[in-house]
């Protein structure tokens, strides 16, 4: 009934014209936009960038609880604290400001990076590879002073994966 022909099979005989076929990749892809993630930034962009403020809110909150901790450490001696339980507070109260600005500076690149803020991807790519440059030297140190703390040090790990990979890819040429 049908003769061959060296076509595409067809499964509606009803026509022959034949499909148009996109001429490259970007054309079969579509030409709209079909992600939740901004044009501006694309899909992997964007995952480090939800990545790096969440990041930063979980740095806001772990230095203010450091900062509560120094602020209360005399009161972990009882009734009667050391004469130099003043100075004792002193370093963990600067280092928990110093996470609290770290996470808030992340927290706020993040968003300006979402809002296209100009030279929001250079500070927020900046800013992740110093977290992730921290993060890797705390884990080596959790792991190096006895007893060795696993759990922190895995933490401390992903961590650098997650603001170095932010990094990289916030600090990266735009296509």
């Amino acid at each position: 009934m049908h003769g061959h022909r060296s076509t595409a099979y067809n499964p509606s005989p009803m026509t022959s014209r034949r499909p148009a076929r996109a001429a490259s990749a970007a054309g079969a892809r579509g030409r709209s936009h079909h992600t939740l993630a901004p044009a501006h930034l694309g899909e992997a962009t964007a995952a480090a960038t939800v990545g790096v403020v969440v990041g930063g809110i979980a740095l806001v909150i772990t230095g203010v609880g450091i900062i509560a901790m120094a602020l209360t450490i005399s009161s972990r001696y009882g009734g009667d604290p050391p004469p130099d339980a003043g100075s004792l507070s002193l370093a963990p109260a600067l280092l928990g400001v110093a996470i609290l600005v770290l996470g808030g500076a992340l927290t706020a690149g993040g968003l300006a990076v979402f809002a296209e803020a100009r030279r929001a991807r250079l500070l927020t790519g900046i800013l992740s590879g110093v977290a992730a440059a921290l993060a890797a030297g705390g884990a080596l140190l959790a792991m190096a002073n006895p007893p060795p703390d696993v759990v922190l040090a895995i933490a401390l790990t992903v961590a650098t994966l997650v603001f170095g990979v932010a990094a990289i890819l916030l600090l990266r040429p735009r296509r």
